[in-house]
């Protein structure tokens, strides 16, 4: 447990339940540490009420702090001895002596200036993708450089492919690196990524560089091994706010061979109530356009057979076929104009319906 001395007293003002401490330097305890006399000999500021969501906000911002204090082996951006001027920053020193404005310019340049803007840059690659500023300027020397360059910038991120997907900046230079170079240059991106896939593509950022890799790599080795590393999991990331974007490109740029497992692991699982989840409701769509036929029949197979519950959409009228169905319809069907869905569907399950209306299986319903 951390124990604030009195020397980190003066960093936050004081929480006591929802009120603020107006000095500083007060000690923080349930009781004055002054007399009635001292009171009335020094003029107090009236204290601050704040409401509880500032109160959370601002008990949060001292436990980052201190635990920013009590970090250990952290990286050069993190508070501590960096902070304190103990120990170099490689960015601001080099900052210090190349100017942003002229890197970004000659980046822009003609292939001369080009070439010069990369010698400042080499070496800097992976401190500079960690920060706001210099992610940009190794994104924009990856779109101008040739490819050879280019592989030779990307490469001073071999091992740092995990701790980049960490980063809010490092992470574009991974997606810059897979959208601009040959994969034989960004194939240790996927190497890197082996082993933890499943948790990376249900991470805010790792999420963003699988569909990257499936939309310029989907046929590569490497990809292959990860998707099917992915799969295992199939339900569970349909569902994940973040996971379903990677689950979706799958289903747009996969082989039929994974859309057919993603398409399987749908039916084979509550299939009406994945229809019905926030995000789950658009990879539904999606297997039932992309996958093969007969894993469309499993998907829009007779709804009796499948226990339903209130407020499930049937999964049959997902076909996209118009209001009046199909050949293909399950014998005994009505259209999908004749069904009427229940009350707690109409009200609650607002991610099906607008399924349905964006299908044209449904009506709006004039005001």
């Amino acid at each position: 447990m951390f124990l604030a001395g009195p020397q980190h007293m003066h960093q936050l003002p004081c929480v006591m339940g929802n009120k603020v401490s107006p000095m500083p330097g007060t000690p923080c305890t349930g009781t004055p540490s002054t007399s009635d006399d001292e009171v009335q000999d020094e003029p107090t500021e009236p204290e601050v009420t704040l409401t509880t969501s500032a109160a959370r906000r601002l008990r949060r911002q001292r436990a980052a702090q201190r635990a920013a204090q009590n970090s250990t082996g952290a990286g050069w951006w993190a508070a501590g001895p960096v902070a304190a001027g103990l120990v170099c920053n490689p960015v601001s020193d080099f900052f210090a002596q190349h100017s942003e404005q002229k890197l970004q310019e000659q980046l822009r340049g003609d292939q001369q200036e080009v070439t010069a803007a990369l010698e400042v840059l080499k070496g800097h690659v992976w401190d500079l993708s960690c920060h706001p500023t210099g992610c940009r300027l190794v994104q924009l020397a990856l779109e101008n450089a040739k490819q050879r360059q280019a592989s030779e910038l990307g490469s001073e991120l071999k091992g740092h492919v995990q701790e980049a997907m960490a980063s809010p900046h490092a992470n574009y230079v991974v997606q810059k690196i897979l959208t601009q170079l040959l994969w034989n240059s960004c194939s240790f991106v996927a190497e890197e990524f082996q082993g933890s896939a499943a948790a990376l593509s249900q991470h805010r950022f790792g999420c963003r560089a699988f569909c990257r890799l499936l939309e310029f790599h989907a046929q590569q080795e490497g990809t292959l091994l990860l998707v099917d590393e992915i799969l295992q999991e199939s339900v569970e990331l349909c569902c994940h706010p973040f996971g379903h974007h990677v689950v979706q490109s799958i289903l747009e740029h996969g082989l039929v061979e994974h859309r057919d497992r993603v398409a399987l692991a749908i039916a084979a699982n509550d299939t009406l109530g994945l229809a019905t989840d926030q995000n789950a409701s658009y990879l539904v769509e999606k297997a039932v356009c992309s996958s093969s036929p007969r894993y469309q029949e499993a998907l829009l197979k007779e709804p009796s057979a499948i226990p339903r519950s209130p407020g499930h959409v049937p999964l049959w009228m997902l076909r996209g076929k118009g209001a009046g169905g199909s050949s293909h319809d399950p014998p005994g069907l009505r259209s999908a104009g004749d069904q009427k869905l229940p009350a707690r569907a109409q009200k609650d399950e607002e991610h099906g319906l607008l399924l349905l209306l964006d299908l044209g299986l449904m009506q709006r319903k004039s005001k």
